[in-house]
């Protein structure tokens, strides 16, 4: 009896390992926006605009998160409010939101303490309150809670009960631009939407409408707060996402953990990463197990428009050879963390 419990236990050892394995594993990497960032220092975030009077509170909601996102990136020095002051007093910028397009020039002299202005708007704001009645049949019920059945089979109906379903909930739409303070370029224009839904039976939600706007601007600052600055986020790698081989036949690699020293080249394969790595920078490298010079290494931006192949690289075999070691390491990482977030072992056959 003990050797069966002994066996059953190691058995699901065995079983949560596989799945752990099988799972991935869950890491931080960073998203980059899709702007000249970079050459921006000194960025300030402008009152948001409400398309809709409503909105008004949710447009001061949207600017102080936007401004808390973008600070905790860390990427540039964002302006208070207070030094900002003397600009809103001769300018109302919030109007860039509206009125800026492309190539015009801002009056001259008066955004030198800010590089880039942050402009975003509430374009769509709509709020859910509604009741829907719904009228459901009573039937007899037997001492059992079972409905009762008339001669010919039909349910016994004794009347009708109204029931009213009550839905809250918002939809939001928010825009926002990047603009160069010195010429009115706009550097970068985005939109997202947000939309949050609650029903109940017999009496309303208890989140309002406007509660839940409120939260689904939350959502949006979040959205557009990543299009604005670098933000770290979590996504789940696995193992078979980074790969070495030695050809690609019908949708799948012929994968290796050995190579032989014959071969002239091997392929390092990048593939099926998660959607939020869109547009990322990534580096792979390939090391002596216990070395830390690179005997290989390059640098590319991840697009899901590689396909089933992913992204591959043609690695020399001579490059790895002529260490002279048999135990190497293939290591992923993403662009500005100095840890890697995928590691391959392998290693070359001794020709013993």
């Amino acid at each position: 009896m003990a050797g069966w419990r002994v066996a059953t236990l190691a058995l699901l050892v065995g079983l949560i390992g596989l799945a752990g394995c099988n799972g991935g594993k869950s890491v931080y990497v960073t998203q980059f926006p899709r702007w000249d960032y970079e050459r921006y220092e000194r960025i300030a975030v402008v009152p948001a605009r409400p398309a809709d009077p409503r909105a008004a509170r949710d447009a001061r909601l949207l600017s102080d998160r936007l401004t808390t996102l973008i600070s905790q990136s860390s990427a540039f020095t964002v302006l208070s409010r207070g030094e900002m002051e003397e600009v809103f007093q001769e300018q109302d910028l919030s109007r860039l939101a509206d009125a800026i397009d492309e190539g015009t020039a801002l009056p001259e002299g008066r955004l030198k303490v800010a590089q880039a202005l942050v402009v975003a708007k509430i374009s769509s704001y709509d709020l859910v309150k509604n009741r829907k009645k719904q009228t459901i049949p009573r039937y007899r019920l037997d001492r059992r809670g079972r409905i009762m059945l008339d001669r010919h089979g039909r349910p016994i109906k004794i009347g009708e009960d109204v029931v009213y379903t009550y839905t809250h909930g918002a939809d939001v739409e928010a825009s926002v631009r990047v603009v160069d303070a010195a010429t009115g370029k706009i550097l970068l224009s985005d939109s997202a939407q947000a939309s949050l839904r609650k029903s109940k039976h017999g009496r309303p939600p208890s989140d309002s409408p406007e509660a839940m706007a409120s939260d689904a601007t939350r959502e949006l600052a979040m959205k557009l707060g990543k299009k604005v600055a670098p933000t770290r986020v979590k996504v789940k790698l696995k193992s078979k996402m980074l790969l070495l081989a030695t050809a690609y036949f019908d949708g799948e690699y012929e994968q290796i953990k050995k190579l032989s020293r014959a071969l002239g080249q091997f392929l390092l394969v990048v593939r099926d990463l998660p959607e939020e790595c869109e547009g990322n920078n990534f580096r792979l490298a390939i090391a002596e197990e216990e070395g830390r010079q690179n005997l290989f290494e390059e640098e590319f931006t991840w697009s899901s428009n590689a396909g089933p192949e992913g992204i591959s690289y043609q690695v020399p075999m001579e490059s790895i050879a002529q260490s002279g070691a048999e135990r190497f390491v293939v290591k992923l990482y993403s662009a500005g963390d100095p840890e890697p977030k995928l590691k391959r072992e392998f290693r070359l056959e001794t020709g013993d």
